[in-house]
């Protein structure tokens, strides 16, 4: 599996907990893409500009709050200890999860490679 599957795959993941960690997820997310130009395929890509907007959307506390649990939601589903991530920004957990998912599919990508 490439990394651009490999991202496609964590972006899937990572809106599930999205719309799992925000209370009617997915009418936030709707709205974010109609004002704020934002794509649902491409968060991964560009955390910056969901977690920023979002914010100005929810207020900087709720918007806390949210995403601390959106990534509970992230790590749990991707088997990464929260407390990895627990602290960093937003933009900078889910770049952390990412490369830690990525190096998650490595192993079983490369036994599938040498059959």
């Amino acid at each position: 599996m490439n990394s651009d599957e490999n991202k496609e795959r964590f972006n899937i993941i990572l809106v599930e907990s999205i719309l799992e960690g925000l209370d009617f997820g997915e009418v936030v997310l709707r709205f974010l893409e109609l004002n704020f130009n934002l794509d649902r395929k491409k968060i991964a890509d560009n955390p910056e500009l969901f977690a920023k907007n979002l914010e100005k959307t929810l207020g900087s506390w709720m918007a806390k709050i949210f995403e601390e649990n959106i990534l509970q939601i992230l790590c749990r589903k991707i088997n990464i200890d929260y407390l990895e991530v627990e602290g960093l920004t937003f933009s900078e957990a889910i770049k952390k999860t990412f490369e830690k998912y990525s190096k998650q599919l490595k192993p079983s990508a490369q036994l599938i490679n040498n059959r």
